[in-house]
């Protein structure tokens, strides 16, 4: 034990005696005597009871100590445990004569001395006897030294630096463990990582939050120096802990002390040194790892070295502004240009220092107050004139980014600006002309699509809510057929200023079209967008604009669309959009739509995904046909001579699906011709396997889509189609819907002239469901009139209905053409159109659609 208590004479300090030594010097009062009863050892607390001197006593005979003793019962209990190597221990009330007569020797209260132990040792050279005093707490200040560190981490410990502790001390906080159980006199938070050591740094406790901390086992390190953890101390020359620890933390820039653990890795940690409450001879060492903030300061510090060796050395100017544009720093470059050194004393504006103009217009331009107020960087791609004082202007590139603190909100402005030359000045100008409208000098679409790209990203990332809106013009064709071209790009650019005073500072105005504009609000939600396309449409109703003695007046159409973390691209926003904007352009002038970006998207999906489905089918002959008879009004599903066909897609399983799968996307991406011709060309086939057999032939009676019925060569493919397998063409009734024959008027009538007069017959499907069904009716040459299953499904509840049905078959009669009745359903709806006189039935009430090759069997 040389180690601790620097005797000679003394075992190793691994030897069981070190061990139980350092666990009762925990609780105070310890004393050592060898074989010849010399004092090894004994701490304050027992010398102050004995009333000896601590340091004095080491070496001496313990009867010159306490000649007292000498004969007493005490001391023939300790003869006989060092001579029998045993071990005893006395305690109140059991032993009071004993304890009384120890006590009594000194003199001392015999009530303050609880009980005593003795414990011999061997360590194979000398005999030792262990002797632990149990000691009543004195009923006084036990603290009364400060803190060999700063008095805040005391104060984290449940201390004030001064404060006295007494029996008598308010509640303890919560979540502590005491150090001292019977003093009670000095609390730590047990999640604290803290050692115990004596002032030559023997550590005599650890925590087991310290354990964690530096890897190692309570076993190994009691009764270790804290050399082993601390590097650092090896360097020390001298023997005296705090100073040495002091030393080294003054030696780390952050005050910080350099920790190695059992694995190897170095750990930075916050020491703070206090005296224990319970033996001023021993010291708490309270460690607080800092590594990672260590690290990370480290890290800020070389970050700030390397900006400011960069903004040194670098060609561009860089100027720092802070929230209100106030010029905070700036490199020798921008100092330079700007013609100014920085005095800090003196604050200045950006816009004084920096004043820039458009160098066509010569207007002024403020891009990093812009960037401030707008909370968006600012990348200026156009050459801006730089006009400083007393110098030549000279041509400069701009860019601005604004600085958030970590509660979002901008507290600083990093502004770059670099010197241009004429090539590359013509060259940011070509580049800025690329992402602006020339007329109105806003934003064009390819730059619109970036904004939208950006906030697009700001939803996914901060959950924020932008809004899009699509903006269209009437009447604006109109003033340039009559007014002029100048007069409507004044229109615009009034427009354009219109839209620019309206938007917010971070809202992007843009011109997409000829006459359609666009504005991308930022961090906006319903009810305020809705406002704004609101004022926007107020706004538009007031606009004047006199022109040569006249007024150019517009109106406006607003689709609007919500921007949010489910939006996909700029892409599929822009189309949104526009479709709102159709929307609201169909219900009339000066109306505003929001359409939901969900339910479009959801089917711009669907229909992208039957795109090359239906390619594939079409190149697989995957098509399939059915077919539904069309029933004489006296007949059956069995007396039928005429059948609708009807097309499905089989998928690659075999799965049959129905028309609206496929039908809309086919229509969307215009391969809905391609269809009709499947169609055409395998319902002659089916007419050739019959008449190969000597059965009769059925009228067919086949869709043919409005595009089909607007292409110019669709009538030689049919004729051809007939001419090159046999059939006649009075075996086919071709339909065309209302809505397709009225769309593409002339075609129609060109397609139905001809076709009729080879013989086919034609059918107007879907009758009174369409735009103007009687005023074109009388133009168009037909054979048959399909009245829409949607009177059908409603006539037996609506008279209304019944009625319209009625009239129909009343008006095809007169004009001498058959009646078809479709959707029929049950028995009311076919007595009813008996009770017309309707010439023909179509429904699920007489069959459902089969396989058309099944018709015959």
């Amino acid at each position: 034990m040389n180690d601790i208590f620097h005797v000679t004479g003394v075992g190793g300090a691994g030897s069981e005696l070190s061990r139980a030594l350092i666990a009762a010097r925990l609780q105070g009062g310890v004393m050592v005597v060898d074989r010849n009863l010399r004092v090894v050892m004994i701490d304050r607390k027992a010398a102050d009871f004995c009333q000896v001197s601590s340091g004095q006593s080491q070496g001496k005979r313990f009867y010159a100590l306490f000649p007292v003793l000498l004969g007493s019962d005490f001391s023939g209990e300790l003869h006989q445990i060092i001579s029998a190597s045993g071990t005893s221990s006395f305690q109140r009330p059991a032993d009071n004569t004993l304890l009384d007569q120890f006590a009594e020797a000194f003199p001392r209260d015999s009530c303050s001395l609880l009980g005593v132990s003795m414990t011999a040792y061997d360590d194979g050279s000398n005999n030792y006897c262990l002797i632990r005093f149990s000691l009543q707490a004195a009923t006084k200040n036990v603290i009364d030294r400060k803190p060999l560190s700063d008095t805040s981490a005391l104060n984290s410990l449940g201390l004030k630096n001064g404060e006295e502790s007494s029996t008598k001390s308010s509640t303890k906080p919560k979540s502590v463990e005491l150090i001292d159980q019977q003093l009670e006199a000095f609390v730590v938070d047990k999640n604290s990582a803290y050692m115990i050591a004596d002032q030559f740094g023997f550590i005599s406790q650890i925590s087991a939050a310290a354990e964690t901390l530096f890897g190692y086992s309570s076993e190994l390190l009691l009764g270790c120096s804290v050399r082993t953890l601390f590097p650092g101390l090896d360097e020390m020359q001298g023997l005296d802990l705090v100073e040495n620890i002091n030393t080294l933390a003054a030696q780390h820039s952050q005050g910080y002390i350099l920790a190695a653990t059992c694995h190897g890795e170095s750990r930075y940690l916050d020491i703070k040194l206090f005296y224990s409450a319970a033996d001023q001879d021993q010291l708490i060492i309270l460690c607080n790892d800092c590594t990672q903030v260590s690290q990370q300061a480290e890290e800020l510090i070389n970050r700030g070295e390397l900006y400011d060796l960069t903004s040194k050395h670098i060609a561009d100017a860089v100027v720092l502004v802070d929230a209100e544009g106030f010029v905070l720093e700036m490199n020798p470059i921008a100092e330079q240009l700007l013609g100014l050194k920085l005095d800090k004393s003196k604050p200045v504006q950006i816009h004084t220092v920096m004043p820039l103009a458009n160098e066509d217009t010569g207007i002024a331009e403020t891009p990093v107050q812009d960037a401030l107020n707008k909370a968006l960087n600012v990348e200026s791609n156009q050459s801006l004139l730089l006009k400083v004082r007393g110098a030549a202007p000279v041509s400069v590139s701009v860019s601005a980014f604004p600085l958030r603190d970590a509660m979002g909100r901008i507290v600083k402005c990093l502004v770059i600006f670099r010197l241009l030359s004429e090539a590359r000045r013509v060259s940011s100008r070509l580049q800025w002309q690329s992402m602006h409208d020339s007329l109105t000098g806003l934003p064009n679409r390819a730059s619109l699509s970036k904004h939208i790209q950006k906030a697009v990203e700001i939803a996914r990332h901060e959950g924020a809510t932008h809004a899009l809106l699509y903006i269209d013009l009437y009447n604006f064709s109109v003033i340039n057929d009559t007014s002029g071209h100048t007069a409507g790009d004044e229109l615009l650019k009034e427009f354009a200023q219109l839209l620019i005073r309206l938007a917010g500072p971070s809202d992007i105005t843009a011109r997409i079209g000829n006459d359609e504009f666009a504005l991308l609000i930022h961090r906006v939600n319903y009810d305020k967008s809705r406002m704004l396309a609101e004022r926007i449409l107020a706004e538009v109703k007031e606009l004047r604009v006199p022109w040569e003695g006249e007024v150019l007046k517009i109106g406006a159409s607003i689709g609007a669309i919500l921007i949010d973390n489910t939006a996909l691209s700029d892409i599929d926003l822009m189309i949104s959009a526009g479709s709102s904007c159709a929307t609201a352009r169909d219900k009339g002038r000066n109306k505003i739509h929001f359409q939901s970006f969900n339910e479009e998207v959801a089917r711009r999906r669907s229909l992208a995904t039957s795109m090359p489905k239906i390619v594939s089918a079409l190149d697989e002959d995957r098509f399939t046909l059915f077919a539904q008879p069309i029933v004489p009004l006296q007949g059956s599903a069995t007396t039928a001579k005429c059948y609708e066909v009807l097309v499905r897609m089989r998928e690659s399983d075999g799965t049959i699906l129905p028309p609206s799968e496929f039908i809309p996307g086919a229509e969307h991406f215009s391969l809905i011709d391609d269809l009709d011709k499947w169609v055409f060309s395998h319902s002659l086939k089916f007419l050739q396997r019959l008449q190969a057999q000597g059965s009769a032939l059925p009228l067919l009676s086949v869709n043919l889509s409005g595009t089909t019925v607007g292409d110019e060569n669709a009538i030689d493919y049919i004729l051809r189609g007939f001419s090159d397998t046999g059939i006649s063409p009075k075996q086919f009734q071709f339909e065309i819907t209302e809505t397709a024959a009225v769309k593409h008027l002339q075609e129609a009538k060109r397609l139905i002239s001809t076709l009729r007069s080879v013989g086919v017959s034609i059918a107007l499907d879907d009758f009174g469901s369409g735009l103007s069904s009687f005023a074109y009716l009388k133009e168009l040459p037909i054979d048959c009139l399909k009245i829409d299953s949607s009177f059908i499904h409603t006539m037996e509840n609506s008279d209304v209905d019944y009625s319209v049905v009625s009239t129909i078959n009343h008006l095809g009669h007169i004009m001498g053409v058959t009646t078809v009745a479709e959707g029929v359903e049950n028995e009311n709806q076919l007595r009813l159109l008996k009770k017309i006189g309707v010439d023909y039935l179509q429904g699920f009430l007489f069959q459902h659609p089969q396989p058309l090759d099944q018709i015959r069997r």
